[in-house]
């Protein structure tokens, strides 16, 4: 670390699904775009014409995971408690990538039952 330290970083791991990370291999990998190839092959599909979708979900007020920040304090104080919201809506985020390097603006999916233009009066092609 000392001698690289532009290079690396310390960090956790996060979690990976045990079904994502069996299909997530090189023979697997190397399949799929065998696969790909071909069927581009044989059907001349255009760049243009290929897309990745994708999509995250977040939670709204932070959910129940912390924040990272920690706090110095003296041995001799009690534990500090801070107050979250509680409120835990999902919001998903969905994307989608072209081929030729082009993207589609950003998707939200939001709880409930009407949409306000007024979320993203900023930005008007997202959904």
């Amino acid at each position: 670390m000392r001698r690289h330290r532009e290079v690396l970083k310390f960090c956790g791991t996060s979690g990976l699904d045990p079904k994502r990370a069996q299909a997530f291999n090189p023979n697997v990998m190397a399949d799929y775009f065998k696969k790909l190839k071909a069927a581009m092959d044989e059907h001349q599909y255009e760049l243009g014409n290929i897309y990745n979708f994708d999509e995250t979900g977040m939670q709204i007020g932070g959910g129940r995971k912390r924040t990272g920040k920690k706090f110095f304090i003296p041995r001799s104080s009690r534990a500090r408690y801070r107050k979250r919201d509680g409120n835990l809506e999902l919001v998903t985020v969905v994307e989608c990538a072209c081929a030729d390097g082009t993207m589609l603006e950003p998707g939200f999916i939001f709880q409930g039952k009407m949409w306000d233009r007024g979320w993203v009066k900023n930005h008007p092609d997202i959904s």
